[in-house]
Parts: structure tokens; C-alpha cells; sequence
């Protein structure tokens, strides 16, 4: 009712009123929660945990450092409409209604998972489960990882080499030396002064650690566990399967070269140093084939070699970071690494550093990151070693005077804490050590012997530092993988996920299809032994064609050339396997990690077990599979 100036009277209004209050706190909740849940479908495993922290969406956990660090890199839109992708869309089969019903069930469950309705969760194989406890949870992209079974408890001795491990470096160094290396290229081997303007400089997203360079046809490639070539590049440009298959065919068919052939064609990049090369061999390439000048791929590649090298070798690179120390070496190190060396001494443990730097180099990044009385933390310091010729040479150690950095001439006959050595070989080292791996004479004693397992060696680069320390002596090798921090910051993000559901859905597709196919879709018995017809094998390319363009997502996602560091590109339609360098590192490695620091995070006595899931034989692991996959058989049971 309005009262006589034309206004609600108040016994009206707020009724209304507090309908529209009600209307509104109501808005406001169905608004937070469906913000909640769109964070719980689109960035639950976007989430990622650096050192102790647990994000508040997953569960309460400690906090060591400050705010939880949230994976943007991948962008993947939830509101797409799934009609406008088309590795969405499955195809049908012309005759066959029973394949037409997986594929049509398979093509709801790939939705499903595209557009957020389905999205289970890819826990660790370790993962605490039911078994919870009070403990501090250590992210993923922190942990150390375990190929066999490691107890520090048992390690006398921990050596460490000194880049890219005990101090790790900024992106601006990469930068630096491909900026010092084109300049050599210039004023050392007259290429043309345009190079120095034209080339756009180092890109980190170009290249991967663990490919190899053809110097025959200066192809920068990829190589499965079977060095089979998977990718490769020629400038800026990828090859086709055609060209690799051309390249590298064998007359007995392998479609690999012979190890004769591949010793002396392919040189492997295997540090973060190398990326540098992989980059300015390719953008030098490119130049070439864009400005049309002819160039013999041998000697382009011979020459980009030789200037990275020169860039190490003069010098220069070593006098630019000791400048600008801030502006080179992460801040990582300086605030966990002396503690982390502090818990191992405290420990008992024997603390050694072997690098292939010069002692004035390794002395102003070891005071910046750890102080004046650095050396004070180790008992043996190695510097100026030549790795990897210290594991197989016999040369004797040379003394170096940390005050002039000069090289001393008396003979050397016991490595002294607080001295600093140089040259030398792990036989030498071994010797003056009295780290014997021969027994006494009294063999009956087992502990008379010593056993090569006791040293732990952790070092970034496989074959420099690590091979032959654990062929030869035994040694317990630890690796350092910076790139497993990005590589596990995207496979907890929704769009590596999805790939993966959806691969794990089309492969079990593929398999469940085939139980459909022969001449008589109608026969009450199997078909699986008949010759596939024609519209058979037409859904089934089209299924693996499909498959190979989610692969081919899943690795972009990683790196856009190259995927990721540990797997290969599939060589076919849905064939993907370990690349070389995970081979090599499953192979030669008892423990890797993202930076050496990780270790903090552990007990000095703590025991390492290898992941029991990790099975190499199809039939070993047909119990671990994707559990978006019993919805794909629930449905097809339920037809």
C-alpha cells in the first residue's frame, strides 16, 4: 500500500527489503562456492608445493618458506566448446554399431574430462593415503627420487661437484655465453658481423638437456633408449619422419645407426651448458638457409663447438660471473645450502667438492653463497680435475695455494683438510685417502674392505661426473635435474592431465575395439581372430592419429620442441618411449633431485626405497592403470 505521498509504507519495505538482503548473501554464496569448486576442478593439481608448503585446498602441512607458488604456464580453457577441438571428436565405424558404442562412450568420457565434469585425481604412487601421519609432506618438485635403495646412515663420504650443484646458476649466465660465443664466432672465424644483430639471442624454450648434434647434417635430435631418433631440427625447422627414416636407415633395418656410426656422427648434450650450443648452432643454421648463403653443416657445427668452448676455456665467462655475482648465481643456495652442509658434517660425514673450475673461480661463488670460512665445511677439495678423464686417468695431485691461487710443486702425499689440490685422478684420491677398494690381507674380515657404496657423488652432468665413478668404484651416484621442478609443476596442471586421461581412454579404446572388429559384427563369439576389414583399420589409424595429436599436446606442454627431457616425442602413431637421457639416468643413477639442497629435508640417516610401481613389462602393470579407465569399461559393461 502507498501512503499519500505516492512511497510504500514501511510495514511494506522491509519485508521487501529483506528479501532483496536474503537475494543477495545468497548470490554471494552460490558465487564463492562455485569459485571454490571451479578452483578444485581447474587448479587443484595447479597447486604446487615449494619445500614444505601444503596448499590450504589439498591439507594443512608445515611451512618452511613463504607463500604457496600456483603453475600458470599451461592455460587451458574450461569453457571451451568441445565441438571446436577436434581431437575430441572420435570416429565411427561404417558397419559396426557394438565399436560405434565404445566409441561413442569413449568420446562422452574424453568430454567429460575436457570440459572439468570428470577429473579424477593422479595421486603419487607414494602418496600417504590412509596412512597419514604428522609429518612436514615434501612437494614434488623438491623430493629426492630413488632408482635403488640408498641408506645415508651408511655413507662415510659426500662429495659434491661445484656448477649447476653446489651453486646453481640464473638464466642471464646462458645468456651471457651465447652473446660471448657469437662473438667469437665474428672476430675469431670471420662470420658475417651480421650475426651479431640479427641473431635474437639465447631462448631457453628452444632446446632440452640430454639431446645430441649430428655433425654430419648439423641436426640437433632426440634419441629413444634404443638410439633410435625421435625429433630433430635443422636451424629452426623440424624434420619429417620421412627425412629422419632417409638419414639414419641401417642396411640390416634397425632404422638406427650402428655404434661405429653414432660414436662418430652424434655428440651428446648432456649439462645445462650445452643448451647454449643447441641454440646458436640452430639460429647460426637458420641465418645461413634464410639469407640462401651455402654452408657445410661440418664445419658450422665444428665452429659453434669451438666458440662455446673458447667461451669456457679463455676464461671470460668465469671473470663476467665473479663481476657480477648477484647477477649470476640464484639466491637458493645462499639461504639452504650451508645449512645442508652443516647436517651432513654435524653427522660425521666426510665432506669433499670436485670440480673441473679453477680455485679462484670456486672460491668467490663459494664465499658468496656460503661465506668467508667455506672451506672450513670440507675436508678435501678438488679442484681443476678434468672430469671425466679423473675417474680413468692416473695423475698425481698438485697443491694450490689459497692465497696466490698459484700451483705448488712439492709432491703431494696426503690430502690435508683446509688445502685445496688440483689435477689428480679418483685412483690417487682413493690411494691418499686410504679409501682402498682392495681388502687387507685378512680376508676373512669383511669389514677389512672397503666398499665403494659408502661415497655418495652428486653432480649435474651424467657422464662428466657420474658414469664412471659408479662403473668403476662403485660409487652411490646422485644426480641433479633443475628441469624436474618444471616438469612436475606441469604435470600437476590440469591441461597435462587431461592429455593423459585422455591418452590412457584412446589406448584402451584402441584395445576394446578390436574385441568388436571381423566380417560379422554379429557373431555371438569374438573376432579378435579375424583379418581386420577395411573400415577396421580405418577407425583404428584415425583412433592412433588422434592419440599422436594428444601425445604431441602433452609434450608442448613441456618443452614445444623436444617434450620432455625423459620421454620422446612418439616416432609413430602411439609409440612414445624413455628418451636416452632417462635411460641413462635410470641406469647410472641412485638418486636424483631438483637442487642438492633437497637433501636438508631429510635425515642424515635417512633410507631411500625405489618406487616398487615402476615396472618395465606390460604384464607387471596391468594392476596400475589410470582409474579413469573402469568408467570406460563400466560403461561398456553396462551396454
Amino acid at each position: 500500500m502507498r501512503n499519500r505521498s505516492g512511497l510504500l509504507s514501511p510495514r511494506h519495505v522491509l519485508p521487501g527489503f529483506i528479501v532483496l538482503v536474503v537475494t543477495a548473501l545468497l548470490g554471494v554464496w552460490l558465487l564463492s562456492l562455485s569459485t571454490t569448486l571451479f578452483c578444485h576442478l581447474a587448479g587443484k593439481a595447479l597447486c604446487t608445493h615449494h619445500h614444505l608448503e601444503r596448499c590450504p585446498r589439498c591439507a594443512k602441512g608445515g611451512q618452511e618458506e613463504s607463500a604457496v607458488e600456483h603453475f600458470d604456464g599451461i592455460k587451458f580453457d574450461w569453457q571451451a566448446n568441445p565441438d571446436d577441438d577436434p581431437l575430441l571428436r572420435l570416429p565411427r565405424h561404417r558397419t559396426n554399431p557394438q565399436v560405434n558404442e565404445l566409441l561413442a562412450k569413449a568420446e562422452s568420457l574424453v568430454r567429460d574430462v575436457a570440459t572439468g565434469k570428470l577429473d579424477p585425481a593422479l595421486r603419487p604412487v607414494n602418496s600417504r593415503g590412509i596412512l597419514k601421519t604428522t609429518g612436514k609432506v615434501i612437494g614434488l618438485e623438491d623430493r629426492v627420487y630413488a632408482n635403488s635403495y640408498v641408506n645415508l646412515n651408511t655413507a662415510s663420504v659426500v662429495g659434491f661437484d661445484y656448477d649447476y650443484t653446489l651453486v646453481s646458476y640464473k638464466p642471464a649466465l646462458l645468456e651471457m655465453i651465447y652473446e660471448k660465443a657469437k662473438e667469437v664466432l665474428v672476430t675469431q672465424f670471420s662470420y658475417p658481423a651480421e650475426l651479431r644483430t640479427e641473431l635474437g639471442g639465447y631462448d631457453p624454450t628452444f632446446a632440452i638437456r640430454g639431446l645430441a648434434v649430428d655433425i654430419q647434417t648439423a641436426w640437433i635430435c632426440t634419441l629413444t633408449y634404443r638410439h633410435r631418433v625421435s625429433v630433430a631440427f635443422f636451424g629452426r625447422e623440424q624434420m619429417s619422419n620421412k627425412d629422419i627414416a632417409n638419414a639414419y636407415k641401417s642396411s640390416k633395418g634397425a632404422g638406427v645407426l650402428s655404434p661405429a656410426e653414432r660414436k662418430a656422427r652424434l655428440r651428446p648434450l648432456n649439462d645445462l651448458f650445452s643448451l647454449v650450443e643447441a641454440c646458436l648452432l640452430a639460429d647460426v643454421v637458420q641465418w645461413f638457409k634464410e639469407k640462401r648463403i651455402p654452408f657445410e653443416p661440418r664445419s658450422v657445427v665444428t665452429d659453434v663447438r669451438t666458440a662455446v668452448t673458447r667461451t669456457h676455456t679463455s676464461g671470460d665467462m668465469h671473470r663476467a660471473v665473479v663481476e657480477d655475482l648477484d647477477k649470476y648465481i640464484e639466491q637458493d643456495s645462499r639461504r639452504h645450502l650451508r645449512q645442508l652442509l652443516e647436517q651432513l658434517k654435524g653427522a660425521g660425514k666426510t665432506l669433499m667438492v670436485v670440480s673441473n673450475s679453477a680455485f679462484w673461480y670456486v672460491d668467490s661463488g663459494m664465499k658468496y653463497v656460503c661465506g668467508e670460512d667455506w672451506r672450513s665445511l670440507f675436508d678435501i677439495v678438488i679442484v681443476s680435475a678434468g672430469k671425466p678423464a679423473f675417474y680413468t686417468a692416473r695423475a698425481p695431485f698438485r697443491e694450490v695455494s689459497s692465497r696466490t691461487c698459484r700451483v705448488k710443486f712439492k709432491p703431494v702425499t696426503s690430502l690435508e683438510p683446509g688445502e685445496v689440490y688440483c689435477s689428480g685422478s679418483i685412483e690417487e684420491l682413493m690411494r691418499l685417502t686410504n679409501w682402498s677398494s682392495k681388502c687387507d690381507n685378512d680376508n676373512s674380515n669383511p669389514d677389512s674392505c672397503w666398499d665403494g657404496s659408502k661415497v655418495i657423488y652428486f653432480g649435474d652432468s651424467l657422464f662428466a661426473d657420474l658414469v664412471e665413478a659408479r662403473r668403476l668404484y662403485g660409487w652411490t651416484t646422485g644426480a641433479i635435474i633443475r628441469e624436474l621442478r618444471t616438469e612436475t609443476h606441469v604435470q600437476s596442471a590440469s591441461a597435462w592431465r587431461q592429455a593423459r586421461h585422455t591418452m590412457q581412454v584412446l589406448v584402451h579404446c584402441l584395445q576394446l575395439c578390436q574385441e568388436e572388429m571381423g566380417p560379422d559384427p554379429q557373431a555371438e563369439i569374438s573376432n579378435r581372430q579375424h583379418p581386420h576389414t577395411v573400415d577396421d583399420r580405418a577407425v583404428l589409424d584415425e583412433l592412433e592419429e588422434l592419440l599422436s595429436g594428444w601425445k604431441m599436446r602433452q609434450d608442448s606442454s613441456m618443452n614445444r620442441n623436444f617434450g620432455s627431457i625423459f620421454r620422446t616425442s612418439p616416432c609413430e602413431a602411439v609409440r612414445s618411449s624413455p628418451s636416452l637421457f632417462a635411460f641413462c639416468v635410470q641406469r647410472h643413477v641412485d638418486l636424483y633431485t631438483s637442487r642438492v639442497e633437497n637433501l636438508r629435508l631429510y635425515s642424515t640417516d635417512h633410507r631411500f626405497y625405489p618406487s616398487l610401481a615402476r615396472v618395465g613389462t606390460p604384464h607387471e602393470s596391468m594392476h596400475a592403470t589410470d582409474p579413469i579407465l573402469l568408467d570406460l569399461v563400466d560403461k561398456g559393461s553396462d551396454a
